[in-house]
């Protein structure tokens, strides 16, 4: 079954339309009298008053071929929304490679209007899910929510809510759970180091709180 918006613009041809039935569901057989057929949705039946008997110029098939594209974007958008938060620019990059760059950004704005994208409240719960729950440092959750698209100024501002003391406690946490079997030896101590510091803490932050832990390296630290 091949819909409008899978034809490519040179092969559609206008003409009048001789079949307009209804095939299953909420779609509909549309046939023109050059042979050509294809399949609608039936809101773009009764939006754009199709009929049998009636033309179809090239431009009627532009409008036609892009909403019925951004009827499928819209629709895939909100299937994707149904599973998990997303933010505008991630949301856009994922309808991208199917729908093209106008539909795709047209259906990011429309749940974005909706009220099903909010950048500034994923933005948060993407930053308090990283920093409490996965404990990473501000190195890499800022790199990681840079890598979904969030505008820069958004990122800088959310993580300017957490203070040196929200950072050590994760830290802390680490030392005295995961890497607690780690610090009793020095070069024990410097591959836990080199774990934190991937985890996105910088070198500052973990030799505070390694000293709170009476478990500092001096030469280390000032290599």
């Amino acid at each position: 079954m091949k819909r409008l918006s899978d034809f490519r613009g040179e092969e559609l041809c206008g003409g009048r339309i001789t079949e307009l039935s209804l095939y299953k569901g909420d779609t509909y057989k549309l046939e023109l009298e050059s042979g050509q057929t294809f399949f609608l949705n039936c809101a773009l039946v009764a939006d754009y008053d199709l009929h049998e008997g009636g033309e179809m110029d090239a431009d009627l098939l532009g409008k036609l071929q892009h909403a019925d594209k951004l009827r499928k974007a819209k629709k895939r958008a909100l299937y994707l929304l149904g599973s998990r938060m997303y933010c505008w620019n991630e949301l856009y990059k994922k309808l991208l490679p199917t729908y093209g760059e106008e539909a795709s950004r047209a259906a990011a704005d429309a749940m974005q209007e909706y009220g099903y994208i909010d950048d500034e409240d994923y933005a948060r719960k993407l930053a308090q899910r990283l920093i409490h729950g996965k404990r990473y440092g501000m190195g890499k959750t800022r790199w990681e929510m840079q890598r979904r698209g969030l505008d820069r100024d958004l990122i800088e501002d959310v993580l300017e809510e957490y203070s040196d003391d929200d950072i050590d406690r994760e830290i802390m946490h680490l030392l005295e759970t995961k890497y607690s079997d780690k610090l009793s030896d020095p070069d024990d101590r410097r591959r836990t180091m080199a774990a934190l510091a991937r985890r996105g803490y910088g070198w500052s932050q973990v030799k505070r709180c390694m000293e709170r832990l009476e478990l500092s390296d001096d030469e280390f630290f000032d290599e």
